[in-house]
């Protein structure tokens, strides 16, 4: 196998992970990788893409074909590293970066730092909590308490995540939080009133891009890629449904009523 051609591999692998790792579109990655590959000179550029693997083929000057493999792991959704990898694919395109210039750019973005650190994390589903929590037709107090219950499951994701624990995990155990607090607040001190409170808690677990992605690929007429996005947002609809009921039957058994 020429080396000369096998070099052209690894960006395309990198720039395809980079994309699914961080919350991009399955078509978005596809596209990428082959107007990458065209740009390079390559011949019959195929991408495949699902939310697990991505697949990548195209043939060498000398008619072989070379294909590969790569394991997507989920990642953390930081959608400027998706904007920035196709920021370089469209560079890649026009003819101003080489095989080598790319692949260490890419490179610079894996290894690059959050652009949204933890703590605005906390900040971000504090604030969005508060304001779901007004809209839901909340007090100014119980936007505070909204706000405060959001921020620290946040901080508790975070803190699970450290010691490498499930995803859904940490959704069911914030859905359980974001519905006991205000269940024991209110019962308890009389404080608050527990709808618009749970319902601003629990908006930051709902799993938006993921059911943006499985609507988007859907329409496309990607179907393995829309029923795998959609049976992730469907599952995580149901652990915070499931936490908020088992928060609900916790107060219930400790002589509250339930929610």
């Amino acid at each position: 196998m020429p080396v000369g051609e096998s070099r052209y591999m690894e960006p395309l692998q990198l720039a395809g992970r980079l994309i699914m790792e961080n919350g991009g579109e399955t078509y978005r990655v596809e596209e990428t990788i082959t107007r990458m590959g065209r740009a390079f000179g390559l011949e019959k550029v195929e991408s495949f893409a699902v939310p697990s693997g991505l697949f990548i083929s195209y043939r060498r000057q000398d008619g072989d074909t070379e294909t590969s493999v790569t394991r997507v792991r989920k990642g953390s959704r930081n959608l400027s590293r998706v904007d920035a990898v196709n920021a370089i694919s469209r560079q890649v395109e026009s003819g101003g970066l080489s095989c080598e210039e790319t692949m260490r750019q890419l490179q610079a973005i894996e290894n690059s730092k959050p652009y949204v650190t933890r703590p605005l994390l906390i900040l971000a589903a504090g604030v969005s909590a508060v304001g779901f929590t007004g809209m839901f037709g909340g007090s100014l107090w119980d936007m505070c308490i909204s706000g405060l219950v959001a921020a620290l499951v946040q901080l508790m994701s975070q803190q699970l995540e450290r010691f490498h624990m499930h995803e859904m995990a940490a959704t069911l155990l914030g859905s359980l939080l974001s519905t006991l607090i205000p269940l024991l607040l209110r019962h308890y001190a009389g404080i608050g009133l527990v709808e618009p409170i749970v319902a601003g808690a629990l908006m930051p677990l709902l799993p938006g891009l993921a059911m943006t992605n499985a609507v988007q690929d859907a329409m496309r007429g990607d179907v393995v890629s829309g029923l795998s996005h959609g049976i992730s947002a469907l599952l995580t609809a149901v652990l915070v449904a499931g936490g908020a009921l088992v928060a609900s039957a916790i107060l219930h058994l400790m002589g509250g009523a339930a929610l």
